[in-house]
């Protein structure tokens, strides 16, 4: 417990301003780029009409055994603009600690350690997501599913997390799995085209 003449210490209130400070600043920033992120795809995201109507005309030029889908530039850009806020945050901390304009606490170097291996991990995550076709398999890290064994695919607007929504592709497997592709990935029309020929009347979107 802490007591009274510790609460009122200068070094005590300093601490608190800081961690709440620290915390601020990160959910700000998430808010903000959550807000960019719905805000660019407003215009275009909920319109699923135009989407069907796109996919109904497009056509597959010179099919291949094998197709890589990676994230859309637009997601990447946004995404590691807020990572790089993020690992200035830190840096910034560092260099003050380092230079002795701020104390090094315990909690702060946690803190900054746990956001710089957030940042590596979350960047390097969204770099190397690849989604694969690969004749009738889609292929996403460890998970496989033959479109053979697809009972449903639907094309859906879903909550990605907090205020932010996207298009996602929702598969129903035989065995009732539910598997939920995000379709934030460049050469969207052609990856659902694939699937799509593939299933037939099992593709549907939900307008």
């Amino acid at each position: 417990i802490v007591g009274l003449d510790e609460l009122k210490s200068k070094e005590f209130r300093f601490f608190c301003t800081r961690r709440l400070s620290f915390a601020v600043k990160f959910k700000f920033i998430k808010f903000f780029f959550d807000g960019f992120i719905n805000e660019e795809n407003m215009f275009n995201l909920y319109d699923l009409k135009k989407l069907e109507e796109n996919l109904n005309t497009f056509k597959i030029e010179g099919e291949k055994e094998m197709y890589i889908f990676r994230g859309n530039k637009r997601y990447i850009i946004s995404s590691s603009i807020f990572f790089i806020i993020i690992l200035f945050i830190a840096l910034n901390s560092i260099y003050k600690i380092v230079s002795g304009a701020e104390k090094a606490t315990l909690i702060k170097i946690i803190l900054i350690t746990v956001l710089l291996i957030y940042v590596l991990f979350a960047f390097t995550s969204l770099i190397r997501y690849k989604i694969f076709i690969k004749g009738k398999e889609i292929i996403s890290g460890k998970l496989k599913i033959n479109m053979d064994n697809i009972k449903s695919a639907t094309v859906k607007i879903d909550k990605v997390k907090g205020n932010r929504y996207d298009r996602f592709l929702e598969i129903i497997s035989d065995d009732s799995r539910m598997i939920k592709f995000r379709l934030n990935i460049e050469n969207q029309l052609l990856f659902l085209k694939i699937i799509q020929n593939n299933i037939k009347e099992r593709f549907s979107i939900k307008n």
